[in-house]
């Protein structure tokens, strides 16, 4: 875990000074003194500040971790996978989760390094187990990001916040911007059956009218679409690993989860796009 942010740490810079930072001592030190424990489970938090009301909770986490691990997601995995760059020093995964999709891409390019960012603690400490070359800071997408100008080769951003303008800074020239969007029809049936947060209209574009301020074109965009007969507990981990799971209670789901038939189908729909300069 040590490792994994001596690994990482030339790519990191100081969220109140923007200064570099050394290892020392169990510490993350800035050039001005500016220091930050290690958490014993290898991750460093950056904040500075109370988790915030929408950081994923431990529950959500575990949903998280055991739907990706049924593979309800895989074909996601596999997409995001295939539109990488052959070769990458660097990667930056802005809302890590648990690192599942930043633990594939480095599974799959064994030279390259990762640095995983999510404003969840509960996150950072899975996500710090989730693979070798995985370093793991606990910060704020929306706050700026606590990287290095010009500092990673790709920025992954899987169904997670899309900060555009720091996305552009911390990319090196050559570099590229990976999303993953859900589309319109993703867990519509989830969506139907439970009542749960929709869509955005509209989303794309705002999305393409953001990056492309800041330089940021679609260079690759590929669609995703999947459905599979799902179980009540893939539902349910669904449904209490997202957003819902702010206005939702696991027993309250799982009773109305109950009253329907299972296994039934359900759509996973997701654009996945490659941005660059």
């Amino acid at each position: 875990m040590i490792s994994a942010l001596a690994g990482a740490v030339d790519l990191l810079r100081c969220p109140r000074c923007a200064t570099g930072f050394g290892l020392s001592e169990g510490s993350l030190r800035c050039t001005r003194g500016h220091t930050y424990d290690i958490a014993k489970q290898g991750y460093v938090n950056l904040t500075g500040a109370a988790q915030p009301a929408h950081a994923d909770s431990p529950a959500m986490v575990a949903a998280r971790a055991d739907l990706l691990a049924s593979g309800r997601y895989a074909a996601v995995g596999e997409t995001l996978v295939a539109v990488l760059p052959t070769e990458i020093d660097a990667v930056l995964d802005v809302g890590t989760g648990t690192g599942h999709y930043a633990a594939s891409a480095l599974d799959t390019r064994p030279e390259a390094r990762a640095l995983g960012l999510d404003v969840s603690v509960a996150a950072c400490r899975r996500a710090a187990r989730a693979h070798p070359r995985l370093a793991v800071v606990t910060a704020d997408a929306w706050a700026g990001l606590p990287v290095v100008d010009d500092g990673v080769d790709v920025v992954l951003s899987v169904f997670s916040p899309r900060n555009a303008e720091e996305f552009a800074r911390v990319l090196r020239p050559d570099g590229c911007v990976i999303t993953v969007t859900p589309g319109a029809d993703h867990l519509h049936e989830l969506r139907s059956a439970f009542g749960l947060l929709g869509v955005e209209d509209g989303k794309e574009r705002r999305l393409t009218d953001a990056f492309g301020r800041v330089g940021l074109i679609a260079a690759e965009q590929r669609v995703v679409v999947r459905q599979d007969q799902w179980t009540v507990d893939d539902a349910v981990r669904s449904i209490m690993m997202g957003p819902n799971a702010f206005h939702s209670r696991s027993v309250a789901v799982q009773a109305e989860a109950g009253r329907l038939t299972w296994p039934r189908p359900v759509t996973i729909s997701c654009v996945i796009t490659r941005w660059t300069h």
